[in-house]
């Protein structure tokens, strides 16, 4: 992750933690506590010849103009019942698209004091957020890109316990809706457009189709 993260230009993300000079004996419970998003889109290379159909589609609105190239979201999860009941504290806190993390340190004399370390996202959401929260802001974007003969992606990282699958589980759903919304309009659905659908997991170096019994 840290080696793709590089290679698309996203060095200070790939090791943000380490950087700071956070203790690292709180990465794991740090990492427990947020998920991460990663959007992606990359121009096709049908894109020279449609050119000029993209260029005439008058209705393509400025906010998909304006999606990047790579976005990365953080969502943090709330405190589960077994970190609640050992009393354990919160030290992330979440500001529009900042991340905080507040770690506990001792000085020399053993006073007790508070280091905040900033890290600046896209977008980070709240233990508060909706999943259909999650998709208006992640996914919901990037899908009339997709109709201009461009690819997107969208994918979640984060440690084992840190909300994955909760947050992607309704993702994809919500999207095919959309596509399907989208093929219907009268400037798409005159272009004979077809949509093909798989669903695959990928666990413990395994590939899993969803759609065929996990085989």
């Amino acid at each position: 992750m840290a080696r793709w993260l590089q290679s698309t230009g996203l060095q200070h993300l790939a090791f943000p933690l380490t950087s700071t000079g956070i203790d690292q004996r709180l990465l794991p419970n740090l990492l427990m506590q947020v998920n991460v998003l990663l959007i992606a889109k990359e121009q096709s290379s049908a894109d020279a010849s449609a050119s000029s159909f993209i260029a005439n589609e008058k209705e393509i609105s400025t906010r998909e103009n304006n999606v990047a190239r790579i976005k990365v979201m953080v969502r943090k999860r709330p405190l589960n019942k077994k970190e609640i009941s050992q009393k354990e504290d919160d030290i992330v806190t979440v500001d529009e698209n900042v991340l905080t993390v507040h770690e506990p340190k001792l000085k020399v004399d053993l006073t007790a004091y508070v280091e905040k370390h900033e890290f600046c996202f896209d977008a980070v959401l709240d233990e508060h957020v909706t999943n259909d929260e999650v998709y208006r802001v992640t996914v919901e974007p990037i899908i009339p890109i997709i109709f201009q003969r461009t690819k997107a992606t969208c994918f979640a990282y984060g440690q084992t316990g840190s909300g994955k699958t909760f947050t992607m589980q309704p993702l994809p759903l919500r999207a095919a809706q959309d596509l399907i919304r989208f093929l219907h309009q009268p400037v798409y659905h005159s272009q004979r457009f077809k949509l093909w659908l798989s669903y695959f997991e990928i666990y413990d170096g395994k590939l899993f189709d969803l759609l065929s019994d996990r085989k």
